[in-house]
C-alpha cells in the first residue's frame, strides 16, 4: 500500500470531471455562503483592517468579540461540513443524495473540526514548551543571537507542522468515504497509510501551497491599492470580492479532490481471487 503522487492527482482530476455538478453545489455551500456571512461583519473587511493598521491608536470598532467569534465558529462548521459532504459524495460506494450528504457532512464535519482543533492545540502546547522554559523576558529581549535562534525555531516548527498535516491529509477523505462520524480511527489510518510516502507528501504539500500563497499576496496588494484609490463599495472593490471567491473556491476544491485522489491510490490492490471470483 503506497501513495503515488502522479496517480493520485490523476484520480483527483477524474473525480472532478465525473462530479462537476456536485462539486459546484458544495463550492457554493462551503465557499460562497461563508464568504457572504463573513462579509456581513465589518471586522473581516480588508478596508477595516487597513484602517486599523494605519491608525491603531484612534481607529476603533464598536461592539464585542462575541459576535465575530460565533460567526467564525459557524463558518468553520459550514466549511468542514461541506468538505465531509463532498468526500461522502465522491468516495462512498453509493450516493444517497444531497440531503443525506449534507446531514452527514455537518455532523462529521463538526467532529473532524474538533479533532483538528485538539491536534492544533496539542501541537501548539508542545512547541511552546521550550519558550516557557526560556521565559518571556528572554524571548522578548531582542538580542541578535536569540532573535536568530527564534527565527530558526519558528521555521522548524512550521516544517514539522507541515509534515504532521501531510501525515493526516487522508483523515477527512477516510471519514467521508466510510460515512464515519468518529474521527480518531480515521486520523490513525491516515497516519498508517501515509507512512511510506511521507517524504513525497511533505514535499508535494510544500510546493502545493506556494501558488496559493503567491496568489493571495497578489490579491491583497491589488485589493489594497483599489481600497486606497476608490470609494467604499465601488465596482472595482466588488470585482475584488469575486477574485477572492474564485481563489477560495480553487483552494477548497484542491483540499477536497487531492486527498480524495490520494485516498483512492492508497487503497490496497484487490487480490487475484477477488478479481476472478
Amino acid at each position: 500500500m503506497d501513495i503515488n503522487i502522479r496517480r493520485g492527482l490523476a484520480d483527483a482530476w477524474a473525480l472532478a470531471a465525473a462530479h462537476r455538478n456536485m462539486l459546484a453545489a458544495y463550492v457554493a455551500l462551503g465557499v460562497v455562503v461563508p464568504f457572504l456571512l463573513l462579509a456581513s461583519e465589518p471586522i473581516f473587511s480588508l478596508r477595516t483592517v487597513m484602517a486599523i493598521l494605519s491608525d491603531p491608536w484612534s481607529y476603533r470598532i464598536g461592539g464585542s468579540f462575541t459576535g465575530p467569534l460565533y460567526l467564525l465558529a459557524i463558518v468553520a462548521v459550514i466549511v468542514a461540513g461541506s468538505m465531509q459532504a463532498a468526500w461522502n459524495g465522491l468516495l462512498a460506494e453509493m450516493r444517497e443524495g444531497y440531503l443525506s450528504e449534507i446531514m452527514f457532512g455537518m455532523v462529521a464535519g463538526f467532529a473532524y473540526l474538533i479533532a483538528n482543533l485538539i491536534l492544533a492545540i496539542g501541537f501548539g502546547l508542545l512547541t511552546a514548551a521550550p519558550l516557557l522554559v526560556l521565559g518571556p523576558a528572554a524571548v522578548v529581549s531582542g538580542s541578535d543571537p536569540l532573535a536568530i535562534a527564534m527565527a530558526v525555531y519558528r521555521l522548524l516548527v512550521t516544517l514539522v507542522g507541515s509534515w504532521v498535516a501531510a501525515r493526516f491529509c487522508l483523515a477527512g477523505a477516510i471519514m467521508g468515504s466510510r460515512g464515519s462520524l468518529e474521527p480518531v480511527s480515521a486520523f490513525a489510518e491516515s497516519w498508517r497509510r501515509t507512512g511510506t510516502a511521507q517524504a513525497r507528501l511533505f514535499g508535494f504539500y510544500l510546493l502545493y501551497g506556494l501558488p496559493y500563497g503567491i496568489a493571495a499576496a497578489a490579491l491583497i496588494v491589488v485589493h489594497g491599492a483599489i481600497i486606497l484609490n476608490n470609494a467604499p463599495s465601488s465596482f472595482a472593490e466588488t470585482m475584488m470580492s469575486l477574485g477572492w471567491i474564485l481563489l477560495f473556491a480553487l483552494y477548497f476544491l484542491g483540499q477536497i479532490l487531492i486527498p480524495a485522489g490520494f485516498y483512492r491510490t492508497s487503497e490496497p490492490a484487490a487480490a487475484a481471487s477477488e478479481i476472478f471470483a
